[in-house]
């Protein structure tokens, strides 16, 4: 942490993140804290980043062309062709603003910034949401002066200068940091809130309420279920939802998540690290049912895996371990005990960094105080 007393001056930094909100909410977090602070910001992200309006909403930002390495050659050859003049575009406008440092939050299009800031000679501090190194990061890792995480540990990372920050959270979900667990004792309702991310999850629309179906009656008539789902049987869903007895609510999108939040005894969701982190910071439990990416690529199975293993929920991967039948019979256990849940539910709030932006701020202080050209200040490789 840089001593308040010999605080960094007033410096321009950039932020480059990815077009999902998994990416950019936490530079969005991030670039407020340093506003705060007194520091200018600039976000580098690309058309789909451009669309969360709201997230960006009095951030000055700049959005660069982007597009994944992936495919065969031509497709890496195009790419490689967006990615230079994305470079040059970036490197530009550094220049221009008078850039000091970068902070990267992965996605294939951080990857342009990341290059012209390490043109420009600019520390890059780099930030991993979840339990693996992406695979931005993952290439980016030789240029990074420093490598901030959310998870005590991540693999991928067997360098030195790592620091724990935790995964900073948008502002609403900070104003239910900490809200007491709900009763469980009957009459009560038992609030069930399924999410699928900023992506939605088909699977949900089709497991979930067949679950619930078969649960006993007596477990239905207290059950209030926020689901989201986009499929064009939605109402038909929630009218056979209705008719068992089921208060059901099944929409596209939810726009109030932290009240949503603060309202649910258990979570069904993707483990994604925003989705994680907002968890967290409230302190509610999840059954969490991790996108299934194959391989070595199965970031969100490794974060989901890792919240089980501290208590804080319950991985059930697709395709075998998420059935209706499956998911009844863990329903059916959590919301008939009294201790499960809560318990969950303290493990969750332990591990909730809601000083995460103000910490990943402190590194970025940190390191535009250092002397340019210091050895800390190179890249961890020595590149």
């Amino acid at each position: 942490m840089p001593d308040p007393h010999n605080a960094p001056r007033r410096a321009a930094v950039g932020l480059a993140a990815g077009g999902t909100g998994g990416h950019l909410f936490p530079a969005e977090a991030l670039a407020r804290e340093l506003l705060a602070r007194g520091h200018e910001v600039v976000i580098y992200t690309e058309r789909r980043g451009a669309q969360f309006t709201r997230a960006l909403e009095g951030l000055p930002h700049v959005v660069l062309p982007a597009r994944s390495l992936a495919g065969g050659i031509g497709g890496k050859l195009a790419a490689a062709t967006v990615i230079a003049r994305a470079t040059l575009a970036a490197r530009a406008d550094m220049k221009r603003r008078g850039v000091r440092l970068l902070a990267g939050f992965g996605g294939y299009p951080s990857f342009a910034p990341a290059l012209a800031a390490r043109s420009l000679g600019l520390p890059l501090l780099l930030h991993e949401q979840g339990t693996r190194l992406s695979m931005a990061n993952r290439q980016l890792l030789r240029f990074a002066t420093r490598v901030a995480t959310s998870f005590p540990g991540v693999a991928g990372i067997d360098v030195g200068r790592v620091v724990e920050t935790g995964n900073p959270v948008r502002a609403e979900i900070l104003a239910a940091a900490g809200a007491p667990y709900p009763s469980l004792d009957a009459p009560a309702p038992l609030r069930l809130l399924v999410v699928g991310g900023s992506q939605g999850a088909a699977v949900f629309g089709r497991v979930v309420p067949a679950a619930l179906l078969a649960l006993p009656e007596a477990l239905r008539r207290r059950i209030r279920v926020a689901l989201q789902y986009r499929g064009d049987d939605a109402a038909s869903v929630a009218a056979g939802l209705q008719a068992a007895g089921i208060d059901a609510e099944v929409r596209p999108f939810f726009d109030d998540m932290a009240a949503r939040l603060h309202d649910a005894h258990l979570v069904l969701t993707r483990a994604g690290a925003t989705t994680i982190a907002d968890l967290l910071v409230v302190g509610r439990p999840a059954i969490f049912v991790p996108i299934p990416q194959g391989g070595s690529r199965e970031e969100q199975r490794g974060n989901a895996e890792a919240l089980a293993r501290l208590g804080a929920g319950w991985c059930m991967p697709e395709p075998d371990g998420f059935t209706a039948a499956a998911l009844a019979g863990r329903l059916a256990l959590l919301l008939a005990d009294a201790t499960t849940l809560p318990n969950a539910a303290a493990a969750a709030a332990a591990l909730g960094r809601p000083d995460a932006a103000s910490r990943l701020a402190d590194e970025v202080d940190a390191m535009l105080a250092l002397p340019a050209g210091s050895a800390s200040r190179r890249a961890l490789t020595g590149g």
